[in-house]
């Protein structure tokens, strides 16, 4: 076996890996599968993508070992050659696509209180939240855009939990806002970062070292 046969043999065995998390993750409601790994920005794949993927993937696996049954190295070859290329020349700025899941980087997520019942989380491309875009300039002579609604009782609580789980699994509080603005349900990020800098206090332990930013 050549070194590009054990290399494309070991990529083939991570996106396998990845692919069944994706399957189990498939089941999570859109809130908490944007928390199960540190994802890239990307559109949330649907079932049947998943599934496929993991059709093809068995079906390359099969002709990678029939090939390297018989002693013959070029297609490993050619497939890290068309892999470079494709990162080199082909590739452009897509978010539909199955990112890369590992097991060492899954983080463990609380069962929620109210599990709600729906064939949509599964089946639903779900485009990740990022930030708003920008408000376009309010014509002269009108005031400018309206301040954002106030903040509740419930939305602060939850979003003080997120910011603990969050820092429990090893986030930096740098990375809160934007982390809890993605979300379902919560307020936009400049009104999370107000909530973090007065609820600062609640949401540390009492010896955390954190640094402002």
């Amino acid at each position: 076996m050549t070194p590009a046969d054990e290399r494309v043999l070991q990529l083939l065995q991570k996106w396998q890996k990845s692919l069944e998390l994706h399957s189990r993750y498939a089941a999570l409601p859109d809130d908490q599968y944007w928390l199960v790994q540190p994802w890239p920005k990307h559109q949330r794949p649907t079932r049947w993508v998943i599934d496929l993927a993991r059709q093809r993937l068995a079906d390359l696996q099969q002709i990678v070992q029939t090939r390297l049954s018989a002693g013959d190295p070029s297609l490993s070859e050619a497939l890290e050659m068309m892999t470079f290329l494709t990162n080199l020349v082909g590739s452009q700025h897509v978010e539909r696509f199955v990112p890369l899941a590992e097991p060492e980087h899954e983080r463990q997520l609380e069962s929620p209180a109210v599990t709600k019942s729906t064939s949509s989380t599964s089946t639903s491309t779900v485009l990740r939240p990022g930030a708003a875009p920008p408000k376009a300039a309010a014509p002269r002579g009108r005031a400018a855009s309206k301040p954002a609604k106030p903040t509740n009782d419930t939305t602060v609580t939850a979003v003080i939990k997120d910011a603990q789980r969050l820092l429990s699994w090893g986030r930096e509080w740098h990375e809160l806002p934007e982390a809890i603005a993605r979300i379902a349900g919560r307020p936009d990020i400049a009104q999370i970062r107000q909530i973090l800098r007065t609820r600062r206090s609640a949401i540390e332990p009492p010896d955390s070292n954190t640094s402002a930013h």
